[in-house]
């Protein structure tokens, strides 16, 4: 119960401080973003757990580093806060896949039985408050910083366990399944005026995508599929804006 007052309470400061941004942007210029580009990303967790009484299974991770597409939008304000100093505000939806975790499947557990290799899919949208501040001081170009919060829905899916040895019986696969789950992401660029509205730019972003969860297999009884708490990424993403 206190857990609860405790999650409403803080969920009235965060609407109030939201209000409160809101409409002191109200007299801000709107602005719209388009970025893409490429991130990347190392995923996997190494994790044991049963599928059915006295099955156990080792999901051993083996971890590389693989670029995947990515794109976004944001539409929001821009507010001048002093004389060297804009702020904006908004809304963010992007999109970006595909995740590969891979990996090796143990029997029993066990290294000894390392009989099976595994890969997956996983597929990544969000929809995101996000705010950028950017200095304006006279520079050939315009530095920024970015922060944003949301909520994320990771589609893991085409899970595919094969034999490596002649002896291992075929085992049932993992079913997709669609995790919603708390993201956010942390940007650092720069923006070049083209024209009194346009500005090109670049810049960095690390994301977390949050948690992501594979089915149950046909015929599992225990638990469900492999699962990843986090999964973090690196982008670099070229950026198009338009200021009202």
């Amino acid at each position: 119960m206190k857990k609860s007052y405790l999650i409403i309470l803080c969920l009235g400061f965060h609407t109030y401080g939201l209000a409160k941004t809101l409409s002191s942007f109200e007299t801000a210029t709107w602005v719209s973003t388009l970025s893409a580009g490429f991130v990347w990303a190392n995923p996997g967790e190494t994790q044991s757990f049963s599928l059915a009484p006295q099955i156990e299974k080792t999901y051993f991770a083996i971890n590389s580093f693989h670029r995947m597409p990515a794109a976004a939008i944001f539409l929001g304000k821009q507010k001048t806060l002093t004389d060297r100093l804009s702020g904006q505000f908004g809304l963010e939806a992007a999109y970006a896949g595909d995740a590969e975790p891979k990996g090796q499947i143990w029997d029993d557990a066990d290294p000894i039985f390392n009989n099976y290799t595994y890969n997956y899919k996983i597929e990544h949208a969000h929809l995101a408050l996000k705010g950028k501040l950017l200095i304006e001081n006279s520079y050939i170009v315009i530095p920024w910083i970015s922060a944003g919060i949301g909520v994320a829905w990771n589609h893991a899916y085409y899970f595919v366990n094969q034999p490596i040895i002649s002896e291992a019986l075929t085992n049932p696969d993992f079913t997709n399944r669609t995790t919603t789950s708390f993201t956010y992401n942390l940007g650092i660029g720069f923006q070049k005026g083209m024209s009194e509205h346009w500005q090109w730019g670049l810049g960095y972003e690390f994301a977390d995508w949050g948690k992501s969860q594979l089915g149950r297999a046909p015929q599992q009884i225990l638990n469900s599929g492999i699962k990843l708490n986090h999964l973090y990424t690196n982008g670099v993403l070229f950026n198009l804006s338009y200021i009202a």
